[in-house]
């Protein structure tokens, strides 16, 4: 089977039991999820790959979706546009395509000198170990003000997202952030005959939706600063969701369309080596931002498949309850880490003089940067792949949009507080 075109998830729907699986032909029909995967700047290549699928059918109805990280920014954007899917995308494609870094955090050279200065004289002095006195590398405030010109009423309300729940349009919204008060992964939901759901380390809460679940949920640890939500401080979803799948099949997905921002490289290029001296700390830091914020969603796919190949082998009236739902896992054809590398020269002095003392000159693929690259020629460089990569796969993601349901077994519509458990946990 093709790593490209990983298909179905199984949902459990025997008491206290949960798998996922995936396969490549079956089942299909039900509701559809859209779940958009993390990695800064990178996500812009969902919104080329929505450019794509929006030219196609430009009226779908995507009554689940999530997002984590940058993802969290896309979805509640999708959620909330009054418009149809095609009018919804091309609006979040001029969002990208006008998005300076400026408009993310502040860079000018003072700004940046006296939080390294700062930061650097907390840690020497011991500062950790009480209240911060410097939050984050950066000043998101930029971030901030754009995201509530974007998608709020100025107030940080994003009413958008209930008006498309009453019309029926919109089942949910889930948006995942990771708790530094309980060290919990809490994914806030807002929807319609919805329910709570709590799984080790992993809670699900009812929520209207504002644009500080959105702030946080996109909160590069260390990078950008923590959000306080009521009492705790939530930073980006991907530090503890360790299952992003399970979000949309708790609230009752039959098909998943979910799209990676982590290039899926062959078995050669995979071994070998990105460097050949020790380490640098780009290289340090950019494997801990990939296996927290992008590999996450592969290990998801990858025990769907795995479980699948069980459960096929099991007749249809002896699965307890067990049900197949389709899954196509989408990922860039090309390295967007290694595209970064050409852009860096455009950024701000300081910022990459700082960079570069993390070593980014010394990997061939410097993921960090990709991360925080949010640079105009980068992103629409990245919405160009993605929509490139949407067209050569839209006969896949037309069959998972439409094709007919083989299992007719039934499924309830959303999932109660017994759904995800075993392997995911």
């Amino acid at each position: 089977m093709s790593q490209n075109a990983k298909e179905a998830t199984h949902l459990s729907t025997h008491p206290g039991s949960y798998t996922e699986v995936s396969r490549t032909s079956g089942s299909g029909g039900g509701p559809l999820a859209l779940v958009m995967g993390g990695g800064g700047a990178r996500a812009a290549y969902q919104v080329g790959f929505l450019r794509a699928l929006a030219r196609a059918e430009p009226r779908l109805e995507v009554p689940i979706i999530t997002g984590v990280s940058a993802g969290g920014i896309n979805a509640a954007h999708l959620a909330a546009h009054p418009g149809t899917f095609a009018e919804a995308v091309d609006d979040l494609a001029k969002l990208w395509g006008s998005l300076t870094l400026d408009q993310v955090f502040e860079v000018d050279s003072r700004s940046l000198v006296l939080n390294v200065i700062r930061w650097g004289l907390q840690l020497i002095s011991g500062g950790l170990t009480g209240p911060p006195r410097i939050r984050s590398l950066v000043d998101t405030t930029p971030l901030q003000r754009f995201l509530t010109r974007a998608l709020t009423d100025g107030t940080g309300a994003i009413p958008g997202i209930e008006e498309k729940i009453r019309s029926g349009r919109l089942r949910a919204l889930a948006v995942s952030t990771s708790s530094f008060s309980t060290g919990q992964s809490v994914t806030w939901v807002q929807g319609e005959s919805v329910s709570e759901w709590a799984r080790p380390q992993r809670r699900g809460r009812l929520a209207t939706i504002r644009l500080e679940h959105i702030m946080a949920s996109a909160s590069i640890p260390l990078f950008f600063p923590a959000v306080r939500i009521g009492n705790e401080w939530y930073s980006d979803g991907g530090l503890r969701l360790a299952a992003p799948l399970a979000p949309a099949l708790h609230l009752g997905a039959e098909r998943v369309l979910a799209i990676s921002t982590r290039f899926d490289r062959l078995a050669r290029e995979a071994d070998r080596p990105a460097i050949r001296a020790y380490p640098p700390p780009a290289q340090v830091i950019g494997a801990l931002m990939n296996s927290i914020f992008i590999d996450m969603l592969d290990q998801d796919a990858w025990r769907v498949e795995t479980v699948n190949s069980l459960l096929e082998k099991v007749p249809l009236e002896k699965r307890d309850g067990f049900r197949i739902v389709r899954l196509l896992t989408l990922r860039p054809s090309r390295d967007l880490g290694r595209l970064a590398k050409d852009f860096e020269s455009s950024l701000p002095r300081v910022f990459r003089f700082l960079l570069r003392g993390l070593g980014t000159r010394e990997t061939e693929s410097p993921d960090v940067l990709s991360f925080l690259l949010f640079h105009q020629e980068y992103v629409r460089l990245l919405m160009e792949i993605g929509e490139r990569d949407g067209e050569a796969r839209l006969g896949e993601v037309e069959s998972l949009l439409g094709s007919p349901a083989a299992d007719e077994s039934p499924l309830p519509a959303p999932l109660g507080d017994r759904d995800l458990e075993g392997l995911h946990d």
